[in-house]
């Protein structure tokens, strides 16, 4: 991974020539967005830019708060419109909240819940299910026992209506979702007890 540098265009004469980020400030949106994209369906690693959400030239500070790790096609998207301000305000207060509440894998895994293969849940023993204990404390993801079978037990690990809506609204940047998620009860999260 590492941070774009100017080419040398026009555009990217006048960046280097206004002041640089500092290098401290620079490891905390990075660390803040996991070494990856800001944007939650995009989460590339490979270059990262460092995206003034509050535009230097409107007043913007190289400050933590101020500044979002975007892919260059993300960033690029932004610049042109196709990515509205709104969504990158979105992403980067979802991501403090969330980088505060969690770790880098439990949000791996938050995000992991929601593709198309875990469908109707994701088999797990017993030791699987304890790696969402996060999300199932925070009623975002719950368990069920799916199967017994003598001494094994087979889990199935799904996201509660919170935690589907909470991803959708920080997937598509929309903070009126995202509030209304957190503003939601806890879901269907009751801890079920095994049957014999």
């Amino acid at each position: 991974m590492s941070l774009r540098s100017p080419s040398g265009d026009a555009s990217d004469r006048a960046m280097s020539a206004r002041k640089a980020v500092p290098t401290n400030v620079q490891l905390q949106v990075l660390i803040e967005a996991g070494y990856r994209c800001g944007v939650p369906t995009c989460r590339t690693i490979l270059a990262l830019d460092l995206h003034h959400m509050v535009e230097v030239s409107e007043g913007g500070a190289n400050t933590p708060d101020n500044l979002l790790a975007l892919c260059p096609t993300c960033h690029a998207l932004h610049h042109r419109g196709t990515i509205p301000r709104e969504a990158i305000f979105a992403w980067k207060s979802i991501l403090v909240s969330l980088t505060q509440a969690f770790d880098r894998e439990t949000l791996d895994l938050l995000l992991f819940l929601t593709h198309p293969q875990s469908g109707e849940g994701l088999a797990l023993d017993g030791a699987g299910v304890l790696r969402f204990a996060r999300l199932i404390a925070a009623g975002l993801a719950t368990f069920r026992l799916a199967i017994q079978n003598g001494p094994l037990f087979v889990y199935t690990v799904t996201l509660t209506p919170k935690g589907r809506l909470l991803v959708e609204g920080w997937r598509s940047g929309e903070q009126a979702t995202v509030t209304q998620a957190l503003a939601s009860g806890a879901g269907d999260s009751a801890v079920p007890s095994p049957q014999a």
